[in-house]
């Protein structure tokens, strides 16, 4: 197993929260304002392990399985438009996220909820029911629009969760073990807890259960064809009703390993700016500490690595 495997796998807590704008909003100023105002201020809180932010494109019909009764199409108005996944590694992680910072900062941060969003769910997966099976995708861990095609898949279950439980892990599992699939990560949903979000002061904006998801996958493949052959799989459609497939516009990074990377730091375009000339005098730990104080203390950079 890589390093990136290992480490996405410590996390045992996620919070995957999926959403879309409203409707006033341009889409391009909700993700550049999420990604470059809203992450920063969240990455830098304690007890994150790993956040990363998925920006959607519409999505994308799969022909060949509609002759299954398996649902690819979606109404425009219920599409998401992004996904922040934010892992922790245990429930002592997940307290003291919940603790920092002050209550009045914290409202300051999720009045961006009431500013953006329309509907979004918040799902928890837990344990190995949220585990990376291959990532052979690069840059690691992912900024900006993916090199190769990649996409979220949501999918809604058919059979038992237990047995559509069974049956995820295992096309994941299969998934990986095929040379075009650079990258697979499952996550199982567990159903939307609105007590807890409602205690985690989170304004309650979730779908109606018949839109929630019980599942994700996050891929990565080589080429556009792969896609395909992964999905013709025997036995599909007895196990699920709905499946989405998102390509993806962008996915961030802005927390890692537990530290704030540089787009959690000082933003995407700041980031490429660095990156586009090599100016990794700018990565000098002394010199981000000295901006931004104890939150850059420990973020490393490096060029972008498989």
């Amino acid at each position: 197993m890589n390093h990136s495997i290992a480490l996405e796998n410590r996390a045992q807590i996620c919070r995957v929260t999926c959403g879309w704008k409203l409707a006033h909003l341009s889409l391009d100023a909700v993700l550049q304002y999420w990604r470059d105002v809203h992450s920063p201020s969240i990455a830098r809180r304690p007890g994150i392990w790993e956040y990363r932010h998925f920006q959607f494109a519409p999505v994308a019909l799969q022909p060949s399985l509609a002759a299954s009764g398996i649902i690819t199409d979606c109404p425009d108005d219920e599409q998401l438009m992004w996904t922040s996944d934010v892992r922790y590694e245990d429930d002592a992680a997940v307290a003291t996220f919940s603790a920092t910072p002050t209550s009045d900062v914290r409202a300051s941060m999720l009045a961006d909820i009431d500013l953006i969003v329309d509907q979004s769910t918040t799902y928890r997966v837990i344990g190995d029911n949220g585990h990376t099976f291959t990532d052979r995708s690069v840059p690691t861990p992912p900024q900006g629009p993916p090199p190769t095609p990649a996409f979220a898949l949501f999918f809604r279950r058919r059979s038992s969760e237990a047995e559509f439980r069974d049956f995820m892990t295992t096309l994941a599992a299969d998934w990986a073990k095929d040379a075009g699939a650079l990258r697979v990560r499952l996550s199982l949903f567990e159903t939307p807890d609105m007590a807890a979000e409602r205690a985690s002061g989170y304004p309650i904006k979730t779908h109606p259960p018949e839109r929630q998801y019980q599942a994700w996958i996050d891929l990565a493949v080589a080429g556009e064809g792969t896609l395909a052959g992964l999905l013709d799989v025997a036995g599909l459609a007895a196990h699920v009703a709905t499946l989405h497939v998102y390509p993806l516009r962008a996915v961030y990074t802005s927390n890692y390993a537990g530290h704030p990377t540089l787009v959690g730091l000082r933003g995407y375009p700041a980031y490429q700016a660095l990156v586009g000339i090599a100016g990794y005098n700018q990565c000098d730990p002394h010199l981000l500490e000295w901006m931004y104080g104890e939150a850059a203390r420990g973020v490393t950079f490096e060029p972008a690595v498989s």
